[in-house]
């Protein structure tokens, strides 16, 4: 995947984590879109799984992730902002992680490579924006982890926002999600082909990073999306075996075999620890303590079919900013494609972030 990304940048020096360890030099992968003007620069943070490959930069490079989304005239337009989007830390996309040298031991980390927080994931972010000469961002934009990345970076770093737009991410994970990752997590190290963490000699776990993608895609959609567009049809094999599949078992094999093909095993642990370890309040005095520290203005946008981050915890952080004195301008999307939403339906998504930036 190394031939998406446009720019490499390596921190002076060790980089200390939250927890305490220090990681020499740490390189962050990132692509930027637009010229950086006058308070015109925009930080997008990436979910779990995607590249820093957010938008295409013209007609003869592939799509990114959220093309319907980014680029000239679009919600996030391009010829008006300067764009950046970065690989996190602890990722696979050209950012240090589990897979990269140690410079001390010129050996890759594996399970060496600390326990990451999402909290060090907006520090390297921070820093990179330093470097690039961006002083104050007009906006940090995320969805589902990167909507928690945004919600730490305002958190983190106050002064240097003017708006928050966080989709499909709560004030802290809640056991559901955390639950769900551990068994995710398991699938990945009961693979005997994970050794430990230290198979790249030998290739990927992939049956259990398939299986923990599997386990994953379910809580993305909803049952009403799965009803409708699979019901019970039948796809192939014989109705009284095990290996006979209906069409929602197809679709999430191919969806689990796929992800070994560019996915790191060891980068998928740390970053689902990541996520579970995800509490702005954590060492703030409670929620409502926490977002106070946030003065950028906040767009809050959730899913009514999302069963991985559901309305109740959009309704919690929404609370949290109102207990703050800092109403949240927040919004409920109703439709019936769950958590992933923010990927499938641009035109209920876009006008609200375009309206908010450009305000």
């Amino acid at each position: 995947m190394s031939e998406l990304y446009r720019q490499h940048w390596t921190h002076p020096g060790p980089f200390e984590t939250e927890s305490g360890a220090t990681i020499e030099s740490p390189v962050t992968a990132y692509e930027t879109w637009g010229q950086l003007g006058n308070a015109n620069a925009v930080l997008l943070t990436t979910g779990l799984s995607p590249s820093a490959h957010v938008a295409s930069h013209g007609p003869e490079d592939e799509p990114g992730w959220w093309e319907t989304m980014v680029g000239p005239g679009k919600s996030i337009d391009t010829d008006r902002w300067f764009v950046v989007c970065a690989n996190v830390l602890g990722g696979c996309y050209g950012s240090t992680g589990p897979a990269s040298i140690d410079p001390k031991t010129d050996r890759r980390y594996r399970l060496d490579f600390p326990i990451i927080s999402l909290r060090d994931i907006v520090g390297l972010q921070h820093a990179l924006l330093e470097h690039l000469g961006v002083r104050r961002l007009r906006a940090v934009v995320g969805s589902s982890m990167g909507g928690m990345v945004a919600l730490e970076y305002a958190t983190m770093f106050p002064d240097s926002v003017e708006r928050l737009v966080a989709i499909s991410a709560s004030g802290m994970t809640h056991p559901f999600a955390i639950a769900l990752r551990r068994v995710q997590r398991r699938a990945v190290m009961l693979d005997p082909a994970w050794r430990g963490g230290d198979y790249y000699d030998q290739g990927q776990p992939a049956a259990g990073l398939s299986l923990a993608r599997e386990i994953g895609t379910i809580s993305y959609r909803s049952d009403l999306e799965w009803t409708g567009r699979f019901g019970r049809d039948w796809r192939d094999g014989e109705l009284f075996s095990f290996d006979g599949r209906f069409e929602i078992e197809s679709y999430l094999q191919h969806q689990g075999e796929k992800y070994p093909q560019s996915y790191d095993a060891n980068s998928y642990l740390y970053l689902s620890r990541a996520m579970d370890l995800h509490d702005l309040s954590r060492d703030r005095g409670g929620l409502a303590q926490a977002v106070s520290r946030i003065t950028a203005r906040p767009l809050i946008i959730g899913v009514e079919s999302d069963v991985l981050i559901p309305p109740f915890e959009i309704e919690e952080l929404a609370q949290a900013f109102a207990d703050a004195g800092r109403p949240a301008d927040v919004r409920m999307v109703d439709v019936d494609t769950g958590h992933d939403s923010f990927l499938l339906h641009p035109e209920m998504f876009g006008p609200p972030i375009q309206a908010h930036l450009g305000e």
